[in-house]
């Protein structure tokens, strides 16, 4: 049921996210028995100001007011997804070209074990990415082969 509703939570805001100039970078959703808890992660180039947090939190509370889609009381967060994002789709890592990451790798993944890599995104497509690490060499990961993937501070930046 959880995921029927978020699609559907997805397919209401992320036109108004639009609408304020922001696109829709990542929706958290979790159905509770008293409240339920929506998290929403705007972006935008050149990033995301508390202004625009507060007009997508306005629009959507009213949407979401309006389409009654949520079941009973709800929290709305809306914020950015921060200096240290989590990566999920593949237009994520393609935004992330060039920068630095942690990537962990499932069991069976690149090098076996489960291990995190740090380095940099050197290219990804709708099916896989190069992160080249610090000694040079590059590791190719199918998005199969990722537990978990974010942002992180660049090393002595």
């Amino acid at each position: 049921m959880e995921s029927t509703i978020t699609d559907k939570i997805v397919a209401l805001v992320e036109p108004a996210v639009l609408a304020e100039g922001c696109s829709l970078f990542d929706l958290e959703f979790k159905l509770g028995k008293g409240s339920s808890m929506l998290r929403v992660y705007i972006d935008k180039d050149g990033g995301v100001g508390v202004d625009d947090c507060a007009r997508v939190s306005r629009q959507l509370g009213f949407l979401l007011d309006t389409d009654e889609l949520i079941p009973g009381s709800y929290t709305l967060e809306v914020s950015s997804p921060g200096l240290t994002r989590s990566l999920k789709k593949p237009t994520h890592f393609q935004k992330a070209v060039g920068k630095y990451a942690a990537i962990t790798a499932r069991v069976g993944g690149p090098g076996g074990k489960g291990d995190k890599f740090m380095g940099w995104i050197e290219s990804a497509s709708e099916e896989k990415l190069d992160l080249r690490l610090e000694s040079g060499e590059i590791i190719r990961f199918s998005f199969d082969d990722i537990r978990k993937a974010n942002l992180e501070l660049e090393p002595g930046k």
